[in-house]
């Protein structure tokens, strides 16, 4: 274990904030992948490479908090919008963010990642919370911000949880150097913090779990496959896990799912011996999201290839024991069909009363421009369910990263619009039946342009504060 020295800003310089090193054996490693097969440092990955235009050095971390009629909130931040640099980036490694949680006191906790120090090029893992109207909440980690550095290795951060206790949970994996024989694997890596921002030492070790969830396939090479965690959630003080991964070498990979107990041990009771695996011909299928249901069941989105030329939308829905539930479809699963090659949801949620779920995403190729996507799903015998592609512009590429409801069950969608060459963060309203709600912003839709002028710039996150007030999180260009 190792303790730095940081050197981070919030629109000033913090200091020596808090570095966690972890010391892992090699497991192999294998690249993260998106739903179309390339390596992940595409526009839908979050890793820092912008969804249109040239790849640019350096990006902040960039909030904004809307009122209720999606004005801006000028008591946010500054006139609005708050930024927090967290250091210079290099190459494709950057200020990145994957997810934003608020905390029982409308805190406002985000997860991402950030260029380690020095002359490294490998990417750490942040936790940074905020307060309710947008400063560094110092009281937290240090100055603000915990950090997990896995010396010299990429750690990918994705979503995370606040949990009723406040204590924080924080989803990723970690590639792992070449080692023996033909190992190439990714970890999955999950991080507990207490609500001060400092390792819970009772989970894991030192507050790290270090997962290789798949058994060795071939006990000679002791090959592990790999696993991935984009996203967890608390399913009675257990944590559930979706994403993918394969359990050997080589071949297509799956959505993967796995469940761990409080106190980070792998719970092999989860599916079938411990793991729900989904693949439906022998193509890429993958975890985007989760959302466990008042009832303990598990909702999951994401993509998955029933051809080797089409990548749909897909949502899954688990049983409380990680079977599939028929109550989708006779195999758990459903796909979506938005007219495009290449789609996915990548968020999901549940509306306040646990009836409804709702996922975003996008639809994109076949040379046209890509469109939101949006679906709204009632429970129960006679539910309702609205699918359909939303789009913000019929000619500018627009996405949605997130989505979420509030207390009265509208629910927003948020990710990003191109206008002439310029990413704006954006955010849409609807009513419960797939409807804009016309009273919030113009006709619906709220567009903010943080970094003027730049084209990395979009809301990777949004949530709802008590009062109402909306807040979306994501990343802009650095001044």
């Amino acid at each position: 274990m190792r303790s730095d020295t940081n050197h981070r800003s919030f629109r000033a310089t913090l200091s020596s904030v808090l570095v966690l090193a972890v010391a892992l054996t090699y497991m192999g490693g294998c690249g993260d992948e998106p739903d179309t097969g390339e390596p992940d440092t595409t526009a839908d990955s979050g890793t820092g490479i912008p969804d249109a235009g040239t790849a640019q050095t350096d990006t902040d971390l960039a909030l904004v908090r809307l009122n209720t009629d999606g004005s801006l909130d000028t008591t946010f931040g500054t006139s609005g919008i708050a930024r927090v640099n967290l250091g210079t980036g290099a190459g494709t490694v950057r200020d990145s963010l994957w997810g934003m949680e608020r905390d029982a006191s409308n805190r406002l906790v985000l997860f991402g990642s950030k260029k380690a120090d020095g002359n490294r090029a490998d990417a750490d893992r942040v936790v940074v919370r905020l307060t309710a109207n947008g400063a560094l909440d110092e009281t937290f980690g240090t100055k603000g911000v915990h950090t997990l550095d896995i010396v010299n290795l990429n750690d990918q951060a994705r979503h995370g949880i606040v949990q009723p206790d406040g204590k924080i949970l924080a989803s990723g994996y970690t590639p792992q150097p070449s080692g023996v024989g033909t190992q190439a694997s990714n970890r999955i890596v999950l991080l507990r913090l207490n609500e001060n921002g400092q390792a819970d030492t009772t989970f894991g070790s030192k507050g790290v779990v270090n997962s290789a969830p798949f058994q060795p396939a071939d006990p000679s090479t002791m090959e592990w496959g790999y696993a991935e965690a984009y996203a967890v959630g608390n399913q009675s003080g257990k944590y559930v896990t979706t994403g993918y991964g394969r359990p050997g070498a080589s071949g297509a990979t799956d959505l993967v799912s796995f469940r761990y107990d409080a106190n980070g041990r792998l719970d092999t009771s989860w599916g079938n011996g411990g793991v729900f695996q989904l693949d439906l011909v022998g193509e890429n299928e993958r975890g985007r999201d989760l959302a466990v249901l008042p009832d303990n069941r598990v909702f999951m989105v994401g993509s998955g290839t029933p051809s080797a030329s089409s990548i749909d939308a897909l949502a899954v829905l688990l049983e409380s024991d990680g079977k599939p539930s028929t109550s989708l479809g006779p195999d758990g699963y459903k796909l979506y069909d938005f007219g495009r090659p290449d789609e996915a949801f990548f968020k999901t949620a549940v509306s306040p009363d646990g009836k409804r779920v709702a996922a975003a995403g996008y639809r994109a190729g076949a040379n046209e421009d890509d469109d939101a996507i949006l679906l709204i799903k009632e429970w129960g015998e006679g539910g309702s369910e609205f699918a359909q592609a939303v789009p913000l512009s019929e000619t500018a590429n627009d996405r949605f990263w997130s989505v979420t409801f509030d207390a009265s069950g509208k629910l927003y969608a948020a990710g990003f619009i191109t206008e002439d060459g310029d990413n704006r963060m954006a955010v849409v309203r609807f009513n419960a039946n797939g409807s804009r709600d016309t009273s919030f912003g113009t006709g619906g839709v709220v567009t903010v342009n943080v970094a003027v002028g730049k084209t990395d710039e979009t809301a990777r996150a949004v949530i709802v504060q008590s009062d109402g007030k909306v807040v979306l999180a994501g990343v802009a260009e650095a001044p």
